[in-house]
């Protein structure tokens, strides 16, 4: 599925969670914390393609990453004071990154997977515990993550559930082409369906 699609059914997915899972429920009075939830629920809608650098998260991530490390090496050569003043910290990024650059070994494969979704579990559990990010907004992200996944199910290739223990894709038992017009009437559905339920949630 292309990545708007990707948006608009992790849209629908957290527009789900916010009606039917009690610790999501939302006020129309704090429209902040809505909105943070919602985009967590966006950047996970696409963050299984940082496979991809063909992605549109996967140029961002891949290209902050060269970054990253481009800045680290600078600061190793000109200032090696302050980096071994954030040694700590740098630790835990590079241990929370390595897992992620490993599942990075071609597209639809680690990071289509149950296993990867377990994986942002674990993390987001980690990062509830060191950052204070609330697990309402963490949520978000797997609600993201878990709706591209089954977007993909939906696609004639569909997705290695099972991966690396299996290599066999996966298929909804209804599938259509990405960027055929089968999912573009999908996409567009939903977005009607999204902006009744918002309406009549704000009426």
């Amino acid at each position: 599925m292309l990545a708007s699609g990707h948006q608009v059914v992790g849209f629908t997915f957290g527009m789900g969670a916010v009606m039917w899972i009690p610790y999501t429920e939302v006020s129309t009075a704090q429209p902040f914390p809505t909105l943070l939830f919602f985009s967590f629920v966006l950047v996970g809608s696409l963050l299984p393609d940082i496979d991809t650098p063909k992605s549109k998260i996967g140029q961002k991530f891949w290209r902050g990453l060269v970054i990253v490390l481009a800045l680290a090496l600078l600061g190793y050569l000109f200032a090696p004071t302050y980096i071994d003043h954030y040694r700590d910290e740098l630790k835990v990024f590079v241990m929370m990154l390595l897992p992620v650059l490993v599942m990075v070994r071609g597209h639809r494969k680690m990071t289509h997977s149950l296993l990867f979704l377990v994986l942002l579990v674990f993390y987001s559990y980690l990062i509830e515990m060191w950052s204070g990010i609330t697990w309402f907004y963490l949520s978000g992200l797997l609600i993201g993550v878990a709706s591209h996944l089954f977007a993909d199910s939906l696609t004639k290739r569909g997705i290695p559930l099972a991966y690396p223990f299996s290599k066999k894709y996966t298929r909804f038992f209804v599938t259509f082409r990405t960027g055929s017009n089968v999912e573009r009437i999908l996409v567009y559905s939903l977005v009607v369906w999204n902006i009744w339920v918002l309406i009549n949630q704000l009426l």
